[in-house]
Parts: C-alpha cells; sequence; structure tokens
C-alpha cells in the first residue's frame, strides 16, 4: 500500500513545555512538519504520566529543559517519510490510520551496544520524552503533545485491537520493563518458585501477573501502601505486606523453608527495598534493580556474601524490543482476565495537564492518562 504524501504538508497542534520541577507547563500551538525518509508522523491519542516522570518533574531526576515529557503513548500512524517500512518489528503489515506503540528510544542498530543486545545503551540512544527541545517546543518528542515525530531505528509495534486504549498507553514502559526483568532474570519460574517483588506499582503488579501466567508458584509483594494490597492480590500475588512486618519473613520462611526466596524484583525505586530484597534472596538467588532510576544511597553488602552465596544482582534499565512483543502479547492475554482498568486513576484533556501531573505527584499507583481527541 502507497503510504507516501505531501512532503510540504504542516499538522497543527499543541505541546506541553516542562522548564524545570515545580513549574507549570506551558501549552503552546505548534506545527509539525510532514516525516522524511523513515520517519514516522503518529498522532497521538494518549499519553500515561509515568512515575519516572513524576520523579522529573519532582527534580529527583535531571532532563534538560525545556523538554516535552511523557513517553507511555500510544496514537494513530498518520504520514511517513518515502523510506519508511510497511512493516513493524514483529513483521505485521503497518497502514496510515493503524494505532501502534513504540519502544522508548531509537537506536542505531549497529554499534557495540546494539550488537550485544543493549539497544537501550545505544551510542547513538534518542530516548522519548528525555530530549530537550526549543523555546517553541520544536523538536518535540515526549507524549504530552498533539504528535509525535518518531526516528528511524525506533521499534513500532502495531496495536491488536482487542487491547483497550488505556491499557495499552502503559505497555511501552511499565509492561515491557516487568518483562524484561523477568527475562534477565534467568530464573526458571515454575510450580517450587517464589518470588518477591518490591513495590506494587503499574510495573510491580505487571511483574506479578507475568510471573504468575509463567507458573510462579508464590509470589509475595512488599508495599508501603496498604491501600494498593487489595488490588496486589487481584493481579495474583498471593500475600502483601507492609516492609518491616515480621508475617512477612515468617511467611517467606514457611514457603522456601527457610531456604530464602529466588528472584526479587526492586520496583519500589527506594534503596531500603532493595536491601530489604537482598536479605531474603537465597544461595544462587537474583535481584534485580530498576525502580531507582535517580540518585539512591548504596546498598549494604559485603563482597564474600556475593561470592559464598553465588548472588546475582543485576540493573535492567528499559527493555530490548522483544520485551514489547511479550509485553503486548501478555496484555491481550490478560486484558479481560486481570481488572487493568482500575489501574487508571483520571483522565485529563491535554489542555489540563498541570491538573493531571498534580494528581499523578498525589496518587502514587494510579495513572494519570492525557487523552488527546
Amino acid at each position: 500500500m502507497n503510504m507516501n504524501q505531501n512532503t510540504n504538508e504542516m499538522y497543527p497542534g499543541k505541546v506541553a513545555l516542562y522548564h524545570g520541577p515545580d513549574k507549570a507547563l506551558e501549552l503552546l500551538p505548534m506545527n509539525w512538519p510532514a516525516p522524511q525518509e523513515s520517519q514516522a508522523l503518529v498522532r497521538i491519542t494518549h499519553c500515561a504520566i509515568c512515575r519516572s516522570d513524576v520523579h522529573t518533574m519532582c527534580g529527583r531526576r535531571h532532563v534538560q529543559t525545556p523538554s516535552v515529557l511523557g513517553h507511555e503513548i500510544i496514537g494513530h500512524l498518520i504520514a511517513v517519510g518515502a523510506s519508511f517500512s510497511n512493516t513493524d518489528f514483529s513483521g505485521q503489515t503497518l497502514k496510515l490510520g493503524d494505532r501502534v506503540t513504540w519502544a522508548i528510544y531509537a537506536h542505531c542498530g549497529e554499534c557495540a551496544f546494539c550488537r550485544d543486545g543493549l539497544p537501550q545503551k545505544c551510542v547513538q540512544l534518542f530516548k522519548y520524552g528525555h530530549e530537550a527541545v526549543s523555546d517553541t517546543g520544536e523538536g518535540s518528542s515526549g507524549g504530552m503533545a498533539s504528535y509525535i515525530m518518531l526516528k528511524s531505528g525506533t521499534p513500532i509495534l502495531k496495536l491488536p485491537d482487542t487491547i483497550r486504549d488505556h491499557s495499552a498507553t502503559p505497555i511501552n514502559c511499565a509492561v515491557a520493563t516487568a518483562a524484561a526483568m523477568i527475562r534477565e532474570s534467568d530464573c526458571k519460574l515454575d510450580a517450587h518458585s517464589v518470588l518477591l517483588v518490591m513495590g506494587g506499582g503499574y510495573a510491580g503488579l505487571s511483574a506479578v501477573a507475568l510471573a504468575k501466567k509463567q507458573g510462579c508458584g508464590r509470589v509475595l509483594v512488599f508495599e508501603t501502601n496498604m491501600e494498593l494490597h487489595k488490588r496486589c492480590l487481584e493481579f495474583g500475588a498471593d500475600e502483601v505486606f507492609v516492609p518491616g512486618d515480621q508475617a512477612a519473613i515468617e511467611c517467606l520462611n514457611k514457603w522456601t523453608h527457610q531456604r530464602g526466596v529466588d528472584l526479587v524484583l526492586e520496583l519500589a525505586g527506594s534503596t531500603d527495598a532493595a536491601q530489604l530484597g537482598l536479605d531474603q534472596l537465597r544461595t544462587g538467588g537474583c535481584l534485580i534493580l530498576a525502580g531507582t532510576v535517580f540518585p539512591s544511597p548504596p546498598l549494604r553488602i559485603d563482597p564474600d556474601q556475593i561470592v559464598r552465596r553465588c548472588l546475582t544482582i543485576k540493573g535492567s534499565h528499559n527493555y530490548r524490543p522483544e520485551d514489547l512483543i511479550t509485553a503486548t502479547r501478555f496484555m491481550c492475554d490478560t486484558q479481560d482476565k486481570l481488572p487493568w482498568g482500575r489501574l487508571v486513576g483520571g483522565v485529563f484533556s491535554l489542555e489540563d495537564c498541570n491538573e493531571a501531573i498534580q494528581f499523578a505527584k498525589d496518587h502514587p499507583g494510579q495513572r494519570a492518562i492525557l487523552q488527546m481527541c
């Protein structure tokens, strides 16, 4: 199907500029040019405010300013350059109007990191929702806008019609991150496995449900907010405790016969949570860290213990493109089996972006979603 269009056409819309921590976003009109070569222009329909966006807006994580935040995004393919591929990275045919998601980065595919299975660390990495833009918004690459221009090297994926918009929006961050953590652990999850998840936010719940779907026998979640405990159970957790509750340790000792847990996934963004998880590992166990995406206090561990207990400690930042495929298939399979809709706390227009940000700050564990149309 011919997807070429007028290369001189302009696409008017709006962009929300981020100027720094605790400063209001500035909503400005902007025109997007037609895509060139292998670029693709997407009309954004939904953008969720990820917890890492909240860290940025609160000053815990630094990004250049001005910028356009938001990386959990979906939208419709409306224009492409002359050399754009007509298939997505899973092999599906793409056509104008298709609803798509994409990896949160573009990569070259040729550098040492890309060749070594770390495209998210590409030497020419471009991260959506993280890059600096002009004072008038040109160069916008975030989701808090009407459109987004996808660069060459962006893994694009056509979304199944069976996944509802609000459930589809966080797939390319929270759900794909959880899928990557489980893959990177190299742990065989079976009926005898015991998993400890630190944090009951969107990514934590995704990790719980993914692990259970893969056959994990027991999953315990540590979550400080007791209001979120019920939903952890709804997503498959066997037990949920507040950190520091001795009953949790007794539960883990019972499940593992005091051996320790097989795998810990840290998604709370807390050194204390990571330390607690590390302390519960069995000999040969694995700790995957992903939640601490900002400078944090160091972990306390004797290297002798890592050696003698044959421990594995890994950092997981972003994901491989295939993890996005896993996450999308998982969402398709569980769309009507798990209460994904209840994770959305509020829906806002782009014009109400500052209200959405405040909601996200005040309601950890719930997604605020900007709905553009």
